[in-house]
């Protein structure tokens, strides 16, 4: 006849499983994000460094071109203003944060064809 006990334990079985599958899941999503966090992170502090160094640069080449001590590092200065005020217009403008929404979800999208593989 049809056991009830069986099924229960059976069901309660499955749900350990689907737990246990899901849990594995989500430190497998977990990691990855974490990883590419860190190695992003990495490219944009080395290329922060080299940026810094290569303005400087510029600022003495300036600076030798113009026969000043502080005009070339007043340009530089201006120039990382212009570029600045760019990226606020366009951040109050919404379309840089629609930008980074859309380049993360299609990464996501990505990786969720690269684990289906």
């Amino acid at each position: 006849m049809f056991n009830i006990n069986k099924l229960k334990e059976a069901f309660a079985d499955y749900l350990k499983v689907k737990i246990e599958l899901f849990k594995l899941d989500m430190s497998q999503h977990i990691s990855r994000v974490v990883a590419q966090v860190i190695a992003y992170s990495i490219i944009v502090l080395t290329a922060l460094v080299v940026l810094f160094f290569i303005s400087i640069g510029l600022a003495f080449l300036i600076n030798e071109q113009l026969q000043s001590s502080y005009l070339g590092f007043m340009v530089v200065a201006g120039a990382y203003a212009l570029i600045l005020s760019v990226v606020f217009y366009f951040l109050k403008s919404g379309k840089l944060e629609s930008f980074f929404e859309e380049k993360m979800i299609s990464s996501f999208d990505k990786n969720d064809q690269h684990d289906e593989e």
